[in-house]
């Protein structure tokens, strides 16, 4: 039963994304309930499960056949990864085999807002090098990234032509800066109206957001990133090791 804050649609689209994955809710052949049967499943109205269904149809986790019913879509190549190392997503695709590319990307050198300059820890008047690009897999959008960086890390015209949208990777390369770690917070986000047009998603629908800056040695922040990322193609998790108790003390 969908009883939470979010909008019904998004809720119940959530709902039945949820009965596919634990193999609940389709039968064998992947069919699932007709819209009546889940409309009373989760008790919300046949049009609220309609538009739910859409959602999922354009994200592409079900198929509709006219006349025949609704399917569960053939599993698409997820990026599963673990966030303790820091790796592009550009890299973590190319290991799966999962074929991406840059939309064109939105580069300019402009003062940092004043959130920014906290991120980076500058002044509200530091110049700063914005860059902010989608990327797709095949015609779709499945992330949208925003990179910050201070100017004497990164400037316009260091970007070549061949840029393919991993500001990580570039340094890297460079070898400058020397790089030590990234803090990231991991956030269920809410897509805004232009983060929705960019992604083609609908406003107020789910994106996995990860807040992040990356430290130089020394404690110097290089970059601030926003990243957002499509439900459907994405899967991150977290190892997390036990401390080992030492010998001769008690529980």
């Amino acid at each position: 039963m969908v009883r939470k804050s979010a909008p019904l649609a998004q809720q119940a689209a959530d709902e039945i994304l949820s009965g596919i994955r634990s193999g609940k809710l389709a039968d064998r052949d992947g069919l699932l309930p007709s819209e009546a049967e889940l409309s009373q499943r989760f008790e919300v109205s046949r049009a609220t499960i309609r538009e739910a269904l859409a959602k999922l149809e354009h994200a592409e986790v079900i198929i509709r056949k006219h006349g025949v019913g609704t399917f569960v879509a053939p599993p698409q190549p997820v990026i599963d990864a673990g966030l303790e190392e820091l790796e592009s997503l550009e890299t973590l695709a190319e290991r799966i085999g999962l074929e991406t590319h840059m939309g064109k990307a939105a580069i300019e050198e402009r003062a940092a807002s004043a959130a920014e300059a906290d991120r980076l820890q500058l002044a509200p008047s530091d110049q700063i090098l914005s860059v902010a690009r989608v990327i797709m897999a095949g015609k779709r959008p499945v992330a949208y990234l925003i990179d910050i960086v201070p100017l004497p890390y990164l400037r316009q015209q260091d970007l070549a032509d061949n840029f393919n949208g991993s500001v990580l990777d570039l340094f890297l390369q460079r070898g400058q800066p020397v790089l030590s770690h990234s803090r990231t917070d991991i956030i269920p986000d809410a897509a805004a109206d232009d983060i929705a047009r960019k992604l083609k998603v609908k406003v107020g629908d789910t994106l996995l957001k990860l807040e992040a800056q990356l430290f130089a040695r020394g404690g110097k922040v290089v970059d601030y990133s926003l990243s957002y990322f499509v439900p459907g193609h994405f899967h991150f998790h977290v190892v997390r090791r036990i401390p080992m108790r030492r010998i001769g003390k008690s529980s």
